[in-house]
């Protein structure tokens, strides 16, 4: 959709130097993105199920720190 706005220039450019975007058109779109992206979160704590609803949805026995390890590579091994 084609559309005219006034846009902070200056900001627009520190965002693109900042955000290694080429044009005006993707810094854009990265932008509405990224605001789609923390709206999309804040709205899913806002409301997200109480503490307690989530106590069983895990298997005990679930080990991170083991899964962790076993993914590191070995002395010499490269991933």
């Amino acid at each position: 959709m084609k559309t005219t706005i006034d846009l902070d220039e200056a900001k627009l450019k520190r965002v693109m130097k900042l955000a290694g975007i080429a044009t005006r058109k993707d810094t854009i779109d990265a932008a509405l993105t990224e605001l789609e992206r923390k709206a999309k979160l804040n709205h899913f704590f806002a409301n997200a199920l109480p503490h307690e609803a989530y106590k069983d949805a895990l298997d005990p026995k679930y080990d991170l720190m083991k899964l962790r390890n076993l993914a590191k590579p070995k002395r010499g091994e490269t991933w």
